[in-house]
């Protein structure tokens, strides 16, 4: 009689073929997971490793956009610095009228001479750019000094009016009038009525005396000069010498009436020259 048995013998045969179909279905199941994982790993990496190899990927995700911005808050901001300069003033000009000038023309008595200030300004820069300049403060360094303009009053009826010429005596050798009439004749050839014209004219001023002096006016030596520096023109002597004095005396009579009649009939109108 044969029969089977229900349970299988302990460290029987068909205990281990149930124990081995049981390994291999255990392996063949973990080797299904693991290759199933290793696929998705294995495509994982495939997908990932372009995303890290591909530059462009690479520039393409970085974030630059906040650079712009930074750099243009940087170059926007605004500074503000002091400054402090010396700024000249320039000088103004003052007209006096003269009646020993002809009308019409002028002559320039004082020069002007420019003064100086100190300003302080804010300036704004932006990005190294000047926008922006604010005076906060000025201050008065030196004044300027105006320059002062006669402008000839004297009509011409007055500067062409003219006297008979006057009667001259005979000249003292080694005296200034003496040197007067030869200076006369040897730089600008003025003889006869003209040296006679002279010679009143400037015995009427100062008596040829080199040392004349008025103290209401200031008027100084033989020609009368009005300030008496003026006469420093022609040298340093001016205050004493006579050659001097007659050189500067005789320029300005040829300047202003040209020849010692024109002055001297000016001075007949208008008791100056």
């Amino acid at each position: 009689m044969s029969y089977r048995r229900s349970n299988p013998v302990p460290g029987g045969r068909r205990e281990r073929r149930t124990q081995r179909g049981v390994r291999t279905r255990v392996l063949t199941q973990v080797g299904l997971g693991v290759a199933v994982a290793s696929f998705a790993v294995g495509s994982i990496a495939a997908a990932a490793v372009p995303a890290l190899t591909d530059d462009r990927e690479v520039t393409a995700q970085a974030d630059l956009a906040a650079l712009p911005e930074i750099e243009t808050q940087k170059s926007d901001a605004a500074v503000v610095k002091t400054e402090t300069k010396e700024v000249a003033i320039k000088p103004g000009s003052v007209k006096q009228d003269d009646p020993e000038l002809e009308k019409g023309t002028t002559e320039v008595v004082t020069e002007g001479e420019p003064g100086s200030q100190v300003v302080t300004y804010d300036v704004t820069y932006v990005d190294g750019v000047e926008v922006s300049r604010v005076e906060t403060l000025k201050l008065t360094v030196e004044q300027p000094t105006d320059e002062v303009i006669a402008v000839g009053t004297m009509e011409e009826e007055e500067a062409a009016a003219s006297t008979s010429v006057p009667a001259t005596s005979s000249v003292s050798p080694g005296t200034a009038r003496a040197l007067g009439q030869q200076m006369a004749a040897d730089m600008y050839g003025w003889t006869g009525s003209e040296w006679s014209c002279l010679d009143a004219l400037w015995a009427r001023e100062s008596g040829w005396n080199p040392n004349a002096h008025n103290p209401y006016s200031g008027a100084h030596g033989i020609p009368q000069a009005l300030p008496g520096s003026k006469m420093a023109s022609a040298g340093s002597d001016w205050a004493t010498n006579p050659a001097t004095q007659i050189a500067w005396g005789l320029g300005y009579i040829s300047g202003r009436y040209g020849t010692p009649c024109g002055a001297w009939g000016h001075s007949e109108s208008v008791g100056w020259y």
